[in-house]
């Protein structure tokens, strides 16, 4: 994916910035955004006033210079104050743009899409930090004809559903705990993290956002829990499934997993031993038992059930004891995994779980959803993907956007099941 945030020079964010300041109002059209213009003929935007930052949302331009080129260029700062933009250019056949079905005729890819258009989105100053969500995102957006700015409008995206309940969790398992607004009954997941040892919270508040009780749980690396990814009880999990079942809002007998990377393997591995656990989503994870954490000490066990260490894998001739089990698993499986992950080879790690589910005829639903141009770093949709490259865990920002989006919607259908 070619991104063209970089195109964006600073007497043209000048010029953005000037044009927006004005006060000169155009059209509008729907729930929109405010919307300026200092062309003769207004345009009109249509597109949502507010989205969260991963639902996708159409973006239609019309009233613009009948069969001419023209650029729409979207600009958003992020929670560290960083400025992200990208320019990509369209024809206006009969005066109207609509990105979810217009091919960029120059920037970001090939593929028509809104979602495209912000997830190409650069750093305007070059910096090469990674995009973090702020709690409410000012997405701009402005269209021009050469050196003329036509209009611009403004949207707001959000990190999650700003009405979420949020618990901290100071008694039974550690963590943090959201419910979406309502009364309504909802189904419940379990948000393990990865070997950073903190609770991926926003995941968790995302999956809530979507109608999920989410509990991210801590498993290590706090008080009156292993200090070390060594020798954690594997129950930590099933007491996050019962306090989740035991919710006023969950009625259901079973909860979902989510896990990433280290948690990946954890979310399988808990989901072959544990009657409470149905739907399990691994990104990133493992299908064997790898090894703990421990400086100096490289063959430790990472887990335990019933206070017995669960064999791991340290070579090809143990490869076999230490797979997962996840045939085991009661509810369907969604695997995940970059082809470029350059931290663990979480692809023919997951492979060996995807293997096992074939070969022993699993009843649910399964697939093993592999992104060859993705790496570690897989994420939620739909932010910017520029800079993930320096995170050196593999993989492009284009194969990072094509991950992002497309197995998210999948996740989610998963943890519904």
């Amino acid at each position: 994916m070619e991104t063209s945030g970089g195109k964006l020079a600073d007497a043209n964010r000048r010029r953005f910035l000037g044009v927006v300041g004005a006060g000169v109002v155009g059209t509008t059209s729907g729930c929109l955004g405010e919307v300026r213009s200092i062309a003769e003929t207004e345009p009109t935007f249509d597109h949502p006033e507010s989205v969260r930052i991963d639902e996708r949302f159409s973006l239609e331009i019309s009233g613009l210079p009948s069969g001419e080129e023209v650029e729409v260029t979207a600009t958003a700062d992020d929670d560290n104050d960083v400025t992200w933009s990208t320019t990509a250019t369209y024809e206006a056949t009969d005066g109207t743009i609509d990105l979810e079905a217009d091919v960029p005729v120059d920037g970001t890819d090939d593929d028509a899409g809104t979602m495209q258009l912000i997830q190409s989105m650069e750093t305007v100053d070059g910096e090469g930090s990674t995009y973090t969500p702020p709690p409410e995102e000012t997405l701009s957006l402005e269209v021009s004809a050469g050196d003329d700015v036509l209009g611009a409008s403004t949207m707001t995206r959000t990190f999650g559903d700003p009405e979420l309940t949020v618990t901290e969790l100071d008694g039974g398992p550690a963590g943090v705990a959201f419910e979406p607004p309502g009364s309504d009954p909802v189904p419940a997941v379990v948000v393990l993290h990865a070997s950073e040892a903190e609770p991926l919270t926003d995941y968790a508040r995302m999956l809530a956002s979507n109608g999920f009780v989410a509990l991210a749980l801590h498993y290590y690396g706090a008080e009156g829990l292993p200090d070390e990814l060594v020798e954690v009880p594997l129950e930590l999990v099933n007491e996050a499934a019962a306090w989740l079942l035991d919710h006023d809002r969950v009625e259901d007998s079973q909860v979902g997993l989510f896990g990433r990377a280290r948690g990946g393997e954890l979310a399988l591995l808990a989901g072959s031993r544990f009657d409470s656990v149905g739907p399990v989503v691994s990104l990133n994870g493992s299908g064997v038992v790898v090894t703990g954490l421990s400086p100096g000490h490289a063959t430790e066990h990472a887990w335990t059930l019933d206070g017995e260490p669960i064999p791991h894998f340290t070579g090809d001739d143990e490869r076999e004891e230490a797979a997962i089990a996840v045939e085991e698993n009661d509810g369907p499986v969604l695997l995940v995994s970059g082809g470029e992950d350059l931290l663990w080879e979480s692809t023919e790690l997951t492979s060996v779980a995807e293997d096992r589910l074939e070969e022993r005829d699993f009843s649910h639903e399964y697939d093993h959803l592999v992104f060859d141009d993705a790496g570690h770093a897989i994420r939620y949709p739909y932010v910017p993907t520029g800079n993930r490259e320096n995170l050196q865990l593999g993989g492009t920002s284009a194969g990072y956007a094509e991950a992002d989006g497309t197995y998210w919607p999948r996740a989610l259908e998963t943890l519904r099941s």
